[in-house]
């Protein structure tokens, strides 16, 4: 990559940012660090000033060296913070790799030190209270399913029981520009569809309501990842999206991830791109390429069904080790023997996992998404990128909020 970076002020070699308040290389920051407050140097006299000149080979004593650091304006009170090498040159900053560096123009030990500078402190933190979907949730689970369902086995009854749940939020439009109460509609539409969907699980119904809530915050929104997947390779056989880049979800919501912009003045006070890459939401991009195994295998209503149930009991399991593990490891045996029943009455499939196989490919695509993104979301953290709280946290694991 060429670097145009200007001459270091004091011997001419190339420079590395700025030190002490001037352009220089770090070598001769190094050297002013060590012989400014030292007199030894600077009450000595040049030795030789015929060679004793800038250029290649720099100067060749240290007293004609420190006197020139003093005359180009170097002075141990001034502190740089865009001393980083990369913020001189002559490149367009977007071209830059996105570091925190270059997104607040310091280096990153000083976030640490510096008071002031969280976007707490110019934007309060707002108040996000999710209590009513949580009561609304457990109300739910506590009532049991909206319709009677009599089905072969549990599997089965869960995929004829998403058929049933339609669409939970109607009032919602094509939108590419998310606000505040887009991002609040899509938590509702997920959170309280999974809570429905559950009631159609017989062996989930016999938990006791508190694991019931425990599993439903944990499993929601990871459900909800591999919903948009589903949803939007069927959209993609029917036609409706003519672009790889459009993301659907099951309640007909289009998203166009080229176009996406989402308000981000109610939860942060950086720029969007500095934050748009921790949230949930709009890493869904990672996991478009996925999408073309689904178009391609065309799962069945059982194999879908069984995809959100395996990833999402198999997510808790590894969330809460123990007994919650244990519980969630049943669930999914369960349905793993449903699945096989499927595939040998209903497809006469004998040999079944070579497909099987492709299809939880996806599922630890998504998995892997998850894991992936938790070194970002601790970062965001870290610097205190956002500027809410939430009524119920434990139910935003691993979303970025």
């Amino acid at each position: 990559m060429e670097n145009n970076s200007p001459d270091c002020e004091i011997c001419g070699l190339e420079s590395q940012g700025f030190h002490f308040g001037v352009l220089s290389c770090r070598a001769c920051s190094a050297f002013f660090r060590r012989t400014a407050t030292s007199p030894k140097w600077a009450m000595k006299k040049c030795a030789n000033p015929k060679k004793c000149e800038p250029g290649i080979a720099g100067y060749q004593c240290k007293p004609c060296r420190l006197k020139r650091c003093y005359e180009v304006g170097m002075d141990t009170k001034k502190f740089q913070f865009d001393r980083d090498g990369l913020l001189v040159r002559t490149k367009k900053t977007k071209d830059l790799p996105k570091s925190f560096e270059i997104f607040v123009g310091r280096p990153e030990y000083v976030l640490f030190c510096t008071p002031g500078t969280s976007a707490q402190i110019s934007n309060p933190k707002t108040l996000i209270d999710v209590s009513y979907l949580v009561d609304k949730a457990s109300k739910i689970l506590l009532d049991g399913p909206e319709k009677p369902l009599i089905a072969r086995d549990q599997l089965h009854k869960l995929a004829i029981g998403f058929s049933f749940l339609g669409n939970t939020a109607t009032e919602m439009k094509e939108f590419n520009h998310s606000t505040k109460e887009d991002v609040m509609k899509i938590w509702e539409f997920y959170f309280l569809t999974v809570a429905r969907w559950l009631t159609y699980f017989d062996e989930f119904q016999k938990l006791e309501h508190e694991v019931q809530m425990q599993i439903l915050l944990a499993i929601w929104h990871v459900w909800g990842r591999l919903d948009k997947l589903l949803a939007t390779a069927v959209n993609r056989r029917r036609g409706y999206c003519p672009t790889k880049n459009l993301l659907t979800l099951s309640n007909g919501v289009f998203i166009d991830m080229d176009k996406q912009e989402v308000d981000v003045e109610w939860m942060t006070n950086y720029n969007p791109e500095q934050v748009l890459t921790f949230i949930d939401g709009v890493r869904a991009r990672e996991l478009i390429s996925d999408i073309d195994p689904l178009v391609d295998l065309e799962p069945s209503d059982i194999e879908a069904a069984y995809m959100l149930a395996q990833l999402s009991f198999h997510y808790a399991g590894k969330r809460y080790p123990g007994e919650i593990e244990e519980i969630c490891d049943h669930l999914q045996d369960v349905l793993a023997s449903n699945l096989h029943d499927y595939y040998l009455q209903d497809r006469k499939m004998e040999r079944y996992s070579g497909r099987l196989a492709k299809l939880m490919k996806v599922n630890g695509a998504v998995q892997k998404n998850i894991w992936e993104n938790r070194s970002k979301i601790e970062i965001s953290k870290t610097f205190d990128m956002l500027s809410i709280e939430i009524s119920h946290p434990e139910m935003f694991y691993d979303t970025g909020f």
